[in-house]
């Protein structure tokens, strides 16, 4: 036979009952876990190079006793604390050299005419600008770094014949 509870036990089950049905319902807490992660690249030396403009000297006369000069320039840039150099050979010109650079002239009467000419790293011109290739010359620091080129013909060259455009073309090599 089955026994009724007895009375402080449904008082008990009722008075809980009452006291849920009053206590604010607590949202289910959340579970969670975490990882960490590394995140890694490796950055590699890089450069770029502007290309300089047209080194322009305009008319040349060789009485006149005054250098004819010109300039350009051209940007590097390369990623930082990379060492580099920059070299320019001596042209297109058989028999120039970077002391002794020549530009030619296709329509001079006597087809193989010279116009001497040097290519410098500073204004004072004292700097010869060689074909370096050591790649230490410079200390990148990110950020584009300005050159000048300086050019310079010297005076007196007689046996370029007038009213005729010479030309050469450098090859600039940055090495890095």
């Amino acid at each position: 036979m089955k026994q009724k509870p007895s009375l402080p036990l449904r008082t008990l089950g009722s008075a809980t009952l009452a006291l849920l049905a009053v206590l604010p319902l607590q949202p289910a807490q959340a579970a969670a876990a975490t990882a960490t992660f590394q995140v890694t690249a490796t950055v590699l030396k890089a450069c770029l190079v502007s290309t300089p403009a047209t080194l322009a000297f305009g008319s040349y006369a060789p009485s006149t006793g005054t250098v004819a000069t010109g300039t350009t320039a051209f940007n590097v840039t390369c990623t930082f604390g990379t060492t580099y150099s920059v070299g320019l050979n001596p042209g297109a010109s058989s028999g120039a050299t970077v002391t002794t650079r020549k530009m030619t002239s296709p329509s001079a009467p006597a087809g193989n005419e010279t116009l001497s000419y040097a290519l410098f790293k500073e204004s004072a011109m004292t700097t010869n600008w060689d074909n370096s290739t050591a790649g230490t010359g410079y200390t990148a620091t990110g950020l584009p770094q300005p050159y000048t080129i300086y050019g310079a013909i010297p005076i007196g060259q007689y046996t370029a014949s007038p009213q005729v455009d010479y030309a050469d073309t450098i090859t600039l090599t940055l090495t890095y």
